[in-house]
């Protein structure tokens, strides 16, 4: 699975666009896991492109719990809002609440593997005229982590390989949303300092398409900055004594 990831990421990068953009985004990640099944997490990202031409900047914050229903599927509930000041007069809100769920195909090994399936309902503010358009999209993710300096992720002082690839697919054909539709591949790489303190540095590549039925116009190409702080780490058992 992972060669297939590297494989289709490298292919499409290097399909020709009518439009490339950079860009640049930084996030900051709270985890919390608790009652043994459960983790919330939320994230702060800043967004924006770097170049001159049609330059915008979007503030996100999404929260998420994730249910852990079997040992190698998760639950996943998410709210993530967003504000972007798309160009100098024209500003949008948006909400994307989906319900998805990931299969782990490995895990807790050397190489870690998972398919992630999302369905989001999407609501996109316009702030100027104060109107209001919807639609339903699906998200379809496979993802493989790598540990390179230890057995598995779960090692302090670890660096580790990240690679996905995501396709989104518009489900509402009422609605024709700009760049609803997409696909994306990510490369990286993380380290993991200790449980609470974790780095990772992506490199993003994604297309997007104007409309529902249409070819792929837009490519963006886009560096990613992460730290990511977990809390509420599990505490070691206490060691049991017997009297003789």
């Amino acid at each position: 699975m992972g060669w297939c990831l590297v494989l289709m990421f490298c292919c499409l990068v290097f399909t020709e666009s009518r439009a490339q953009h950079q860009q640049v985004w930084f996030d900051y990640q709270l985890d919390y896991p608790f009652a043994s099944q459960y983790l919330f997490e939320m994230t702060a990202s800043y967004q924006t492109q770097l170049t001159n031409r049609d330059q915008w900047r979007s503030f996100n914050i999404s929260p998420s719990l994730e249910y852990q229903y079997f040992t190698s599927l998760d639950i996943i509930f998410s709210a993530p809002v967003s504000y972007t000041f798309q160009t100098e007069t024209y500003n949008t809100f948006g909400a994307d609440p989906s319900v998805g769920a990931r299969f782990h195909i490995t895990q807790n090994k050397r190489v870690n593997t998972n398919v992630t399936y999302k369905l989001e309902q999407r609501f996109l503010k316009n702030i100027d005229d104060n109107s209001w358009e919807s639609s339903n999209r699906s998200r379809l993710k496979g993802e493989i982590r790598v540990a390179i300096n230890g057995p598995n992720l779960y090692h302090d002082k670890l660096w580790y390989a990240i690679a996905d690839y995501e396709e989104f697919f518009v489900t509402d054909k009422q609605v024709d949303e700009r760049y609803a539709n997409r696909r994306r591949g990510r490369l990286g790489a993380g380290y993991r300092l200790s449980y609470r303190d974790r780095f990772e540095l992506l490199y993003t590549w994604q297309s997007s398409r104007n409309e529902i039925e249409g070819d792929f116009i837009s490519n963006d190409y886009v560096i990613q900055f992460r730290y990511k702080m977990y809390l509420n780490a599990a505490r070691p058992k206490p060691a049991t004594t017997t009297d003789d």
